[in-house]
């Protein structure tokens, strides 16, 4: 996929940046709060499969699937009300890797991890479904959470539609980052994983 790769800076923590991943935003809401991140992935509509990438990446917060049909009751206000707009800027905001991946061999897998997400089963179950070929993946992210976001430019047109990746226009350095993932909670959802 991308050739990007994670160059090294003698600043510590430094990180740079030009792979995006979309994801909803209700979801970093969710991440912040139980101090992991979990998503699960199969690829989009225009995409083949998911590409694992394998250095660090940001996050474009996405809005136009995320809704009251989709996410569990209890986690409702986190949904926001803001419109999904591709306007070429954005504020970056988190810089995040996948630190594990684990197959979802079958629908009682997703049963058993559903505590640990904020989706509705019908919807994790929908994904599940669609292209039975592929395999549905778990991918427990890192976060690290911008102190003071950046603002970076992409091309819209790369950006939109059913897909999990683009590109910004320029790498970008992010640093002066918090990490989000509490071990504790993180660890007691990896061995669940494993377990599956």
């Amino acid at each position: 996929m991308y050739n990007i790769k994670i160059q090294k800076s003698h600043f510590r923590n430094i990180m740079i940046v030009k792979n995006i991943l979309k994801e909803w935003s209700s979801a970093f809401k969710f991440f912040e709060l139980k101090k992991y991140g979990l998503i699960f992935r199969k690829g989009g509509i225009h995409e083949r499969q998911f590409d694992e990438n394998d250095g660090y990446f940001g996050i474009f917060k996405t809005f136009e699937h995320e809704s009251n049909g989709n996410i569990k009751d209890s986690y409702k206000s986190l949904l926001s009300t803001s419109n999904d707009s591709y306007t070429g800027e954005f504020d970056l905001e988190y810089a995040c890797k996948i630190q594990n991946s684990f197959i979802i061999p079958d629908i009682e897998s997703l049963n058993i991890i559903d505590d640990y997400h904020p989706w509705k089963s019908e919807y994790l179950i929908e994904r599940f479904n669609f292209r039975k070929s592929k395999d549905m993946k778990a991918y427990i992210l890192e976060i690290q959470k911008l102190k003071i976001p950046k603002k970076v430019n992409y091309d819209v047109k790369s950006a939109k539609g059913c897909k999990s990746w683009f590109e910004l226009e320029n790498p970008t350095n992010t640093f002066a980052t918090i990490k989000i993932n509490d071990p504790m909670n993180e660890n007691k959802i990896i061995n669940i994983l494993k377990n599956l």
